[in-house]
């Protein structure tokens, strides 16, 4: 059986079906919550023999080799057979690409590869080698050759795809959330828009409407509890991501923010590393007042994660205006001075 994007929809909701230990499925409940989803990605429904294929395919040394076991779901006029993994563990998100599915990813890849020297779509030098080593398509080791930042114990990580997939059924989350200074956690009503991720941290962007604040607002993955999905649909969304970030390194805004432009000298050494990888490449340039090419500009709302880029480079650095930002990196490095210059009492 080709793999085909509604068939692997198909799959995928399945999938999560048989993970769900607490409330095993009959076919007929499998039907019915497979076509959900399929009616709203605007797509027709299935018959009860593509699911009874579907599961066979699954089941299948071609397919991902699921193995089920059946219960009995006892009702007030009859028993059904309900369905779940053996192993509570399994789920086909970890299982190797099957031949079908290497021999269309690799096509893909071909595909994509034709347009890998416009400049564009230079994400795809560092997109193609990620998605070979991710499903060996390479009989090379490329976890020998080429390593990539990322944190294996981040918490929100597994949070990414679920609530991508919620992007794309644009209904309303109740999001229970919890941040680093609450005692308690709250419920948040948001309309889901985009997510970003930004110092290996995933946060989601979406529309709140409360009494103390209305507008765009930002929540850490890693801070998340728990969502359940409404039956309302989101507010729609006009907002050009884009745009949204050019002004701002990091992720905190408030709507009233406007960019500020700052001027930043560099040390000789690390002016080169600030032109090879700019602070913020939407707008940095040269001073050209400065006759040594030691001084950029950038315009840049101030957030936390701009003051912590900055402190980033210690000595390296020195802000030459706006003068509330010379102040406020003044101040810090005043507590930075204060916490080093305090003597501590030896035990002995």
């Amino acid at each position: 059986m080709a793999t085909n994007k509604h068939a692997q929809i198909r799959y995928n909701v399945l999938d999560r079906c048989f993970s769900n230990f607490m409330k095993p499925l009959s076919y007929d409940e499998l039907l019915n919550e497979v076509n959900r989803v399929l009616i709203e990605l605007g797509t027709n429904g299935i018959k009860l023999r593509q699911l009874q294929y579907d599961i066979r395919f699954m089941e299948s040394e071609a397919g991902f080799s699921i193995e089920l076991e059946e219960g009995l779901k006892h009702n007030k006029y009859l028993k059904k057979r309900v369905f779940r993994y053996k192993d509570k563990s399994f789920s086909i998100s970890d299982h190797p690409l099957n031949q079908s599915d290497a021999e269309q990813l690799e096509t893909t890849l071909a595909i994509l590869s034709r347009y890998k020297n416009r400049e564009e779509f230079d994400w795809l030098d560092e997109l193609f080698p990620r998605i070979k080593a991710a499903f060996n398509l390479v009989e090379e080791d490329y976890d020998g050759l080429i390593s990539y930042q990322s944190n294996r114990d981040y918490t929100g990580q597994s949070l990414v795809g679920v609530l991508y997939n919620q992007l794309i059924r644009r209904k309303i989350l109740n999001i229970e959330y919890k941040a680093f200074d609450q005692e308690e956690s709250s419920i948040r009503r948001i309309h889901p828009y985009h997510l970003k991720q930004f110092n290996n941290r995933w946060f989601l962007f979406g529309y709140q409407k409360e009494e103390k604040y209305t507008g765009i607002t930002n929540l850490a993955l890693d801070r998340i509890i728990g969502f359940t999905e409404t039956n309302e649909d989101i507010k729609p969304d006009n907002t050009s991501w884009g745009d949204y970030f050019d002004d701002m390194v990091g992720v905190s805004k408030n709507s009233n923010d406007q960019a500020v432009k700052i001027k930043l000298r560099f040390s000789n050494k690390r002016m080169k590393y600030v032109v090879t990888k700019p602070i913020h490449g939407a707008t940095q340039r040269f001073d050209k007042s400065d006759p040594e090419n030691r001084t950029i500009i950038i315009d840049v709302i101030l957030n936390n994660e701009l003051f912590q880029t900055l402190l980033s480079f210690g000595s390296d650095l020195e802000v030459i205006e706006p003068e509330n930002v010379r102040i406020r990196m003044k101040d810090y490095v005043d507590k930075m001075s204060e916490i080093y210059s305090k003597k501590y009492n030896s035990a002995d």
